[in-house]
């Protein structure tokens, strides 16, 4: 369940931003993509439709924590686990 976890939030952000699926990893950096904060913000609300979480973004501090994919797929994977 967890890389269909990581290979969704890949499919929506490549798809977001227009990018190749199979360019985008864990390690990739969001500004190397060059997502902005609003199409982030639609990211965040199509993870919390898919898979039924609510992701808590309202802090500077929340928004800088997320620097790659992987810090994105991490945080989604918590919550998943938290409400199981």
């Amino acid at each position: 369940m967890s890389k269909d976890i990581e290979a969704s939030i890949i499919a929506l952000i490549a798809s977001s931003g227009e990018i190749e699926a199979g360019a985008i990893t864990r390690d990739t950096e969001l500004a190397e993509l060059e997502i902005d904060s609003l199409v982030l913000t639609e990211i965040v609300m199509d993870i919390e439709d898919q898979h039924d979480i609510e992701i808590d973004l309202n802090t500077a501090e929340a928004w800088e924590s997320l620097k790659t994919v992987g810090d994105i797929v991490d945080m989604v994977k918590k919550l998943v686990a938290d409400k199981n």
